[in-house]
């Protein structure tokens, strides 16, 4: 017994500790493969998917996996040996009875068969309620001051309880599936034993045989009856699997460009560009204008006439449908990505930054960079003069998408971070349209410094922030109608000199 049981227990702990390593080595394996591969899908499939979702595929799907992979795949090879050593003993028993045992299998395998299907599809919609929820929590959450706002706490506990009584109702189904294979395979073995022992009497079978034989089956059946559980369980992974599979499947954004571009040298050139999200609905018509070096070009136009559209052209957040952007001479397309993406530095309207320590922020792309790079970026952009009257200085955290600061302080830190880039193109997708007066003065200052020395496009919603650019292009339905500077197109008298007027009576209202 000591001699059994001592490298018995050394087994045991190590198929445990071989068992947990296979599991949790999966987990790191998919979770790494799925959210690298989400990191690298273009814009547009963001635009198109839910956060609360893609959160859900990288957490509860893969934890649904780790189980198959490790305790059910232990657990199916110990059942598979079982039952290949009891097969092999019920036929030297009785080789006659054992056949007639193995053409019941069927009796087992089709209702196996059916509850793995049934259970795959309660899976995948269990991981869908799944990752809804997510997507719930994460908007409640973030948004909370809106919820405040408009007094809908109690819609948006409803929006939740809907979704975890639907998350009820099919975790039930799944449970109740389940549970019911079993017992249904333990009747089906009883009537077969019970068939065998009125074959053995007629027979007049040995007791000890019969015995060992009807023992031997019951084990054996008890094993069919495990790897039927076994199966259901690899059927909830899969449709979980399935899921996950579906972003590993994806294509990453395509980089079909082989050229490394240098730094940028003169000019940047848009050529008869359109762009078009889906083909009967057109952003963009036969753009055409050139920036050249040095220059800050302004593009303006009323919402939805493309401005944002056009700028994100550039680093291949989109692609061109029709016509050419060309740097240097040079199509972007015939570019590599990061080549491409190394001339340029954006800071937008929605300030996007990281729960993380101001100077991590302004070091985010280049953490890497010296101590006094990082700190002359920071004065730059005056965000010294806030930093300095903090109690942790550059080590404060500033909470998730930098909630804990103010607006322009926020904006300041992006400033901050494209500086210290030190990009030869600049692109400021209005970067001061969403702040206050006294914030605004701050940015603009801390805007002069970025640009100075560098290529700009500015999209400007305030036509006054724009007035000193070297070229001021009009975009309107997605087209080009006028182009110049300031004051000649005041006295061209068309859609700059309208928007123009709108903003100023707008002024004197206010």
């Amino acid at each position: 017994l000591i001699g059994v049981t001592i490298p018995k227990t050394f087994a045991e702990y190590g198929s445990v500790a071989a068992t947990a390593w296979l599991g949790q080595g999966v987990v790191r394996d998919l979770r790494n493969d799925v959210f690298g591969r989400i990191l690298r899908q273009p814009l547009q499939f963001f635009l198109q998917s839910s956060t609360g979702e893609l959160i859900s595929r990288v957490s509860a799907d893969i934890e649904r996996v780790q189980a198959a992979s490790s305790e059910t795949l232990a657990e199916f090879f110990k059942q598979s040996a079982i039952l290949v050593f009891l097969t092999f003993a019920i036929f030297i028993i009785d080789w006659k009875l054992s056949l007639a045992s193995l053409v019941l299998i069927p009796l087992v395998f089709y209702p196996t068969v059916w509850f793995g299907r049934k259970l795959r599809s309660l899976s995948r919609s269990n991981q869908q309620e799944l990752g809804e929820m997510s997507s719930i929590v994460g908007e409640a959450f973030s948004g909370n001051r809106i919820v405040k706002a408009f007094l809908m706490e109690d819609a948006e506990n409803r929006r939740f309880q809907s979704i975890t009584q639907r998350l009820f109702q099919t975790n039930l189904r799944q449970r109740m599936t389940h549970a019911l294979s079993s017992p249904l395979m333990e009747t089906l073995g009883i009537f077969v034993l019970a068939g065998f022992v009125i074959y053995a009497n007629q027979r007049q079978m040995k007791s000890g045989l019969l015995m060992g034989f009807i023992l031997a089956l019951i084990k054996l059946y008890d094993g069919v009856r495990r790897m039927s559980g076994i199966s259901n369980s690899f059927q909830q992974a899969l449709g979980a699997s399935s899921r996950i599979f579906e972003i590993l499947e994806l294509s990453p954004e395509p980089d079909t460009g082989r050229k490394e571009l240098l730094d940028f040298r003169s000019s940047i050139e848009f050529r008869d560009v359109g762009f078009a999200y889906t083909p009967s609905s057109p952003v963009l018509e036969h753009v055409d204008f050139e920036v050249r070096k040095g220059e800050v070009i302004a593009i303006v136009g009323a919402s939805g006439s493309g401005k944002s559209t056009l700028v994100n052209l550039v680093p291949r957040f989109f692609d061109v449908s029709s016509g050419k952007i060309l740097i240097d001479g040079v199509d972007v397309r015939d570019c590599t990505i990061q080549s491409l993406r190394r001339q340029l530095a954006i800071v937008t309207q929605d300030v996007i930054l990281f729960d993380d320590t101001i100077w991590g922020n302004i070091a985010y792309g280049n953490p890497q960079a010296p101590r006094e790079s990082i700190l002359s970026a920071a004065r730059a952009a005056l965000v010294d003069d806030f930093v300095s009257m903090l109690p942790q200085k550059y080590e404060t955290r500033i909470g998730e998408r930098g909630l804990r600061l103010s607006g322009g302080e926020r904006q300041r830190i992006s400033i901050a971070r494209a500086i210290l880039k030190n990009a030869p193109i600049l692109i400021l997708d209005e970067a001061t349209s969403s702040l206050d007066s006294e914030s605004e003065v701050y940015v603009q200052r801390a805007l002069q410094n970025l640009m100075e020395g560098r290529t700009t496009i500015v999209i400007a919603h305030r036509l006054s922030t724009v007035r000193h650019a070297d070229k001021i292009i009009v975009l309107e339905d997605g087209k080009v109608q006028e182009v110049g500077r300031h004051e000649g197109l005041i006295a061209q008298r068309g859609v700059y000199w309208r928007l123009h007027n709108i903003q100023d009576v707008g002024a004197v209202k206010r």
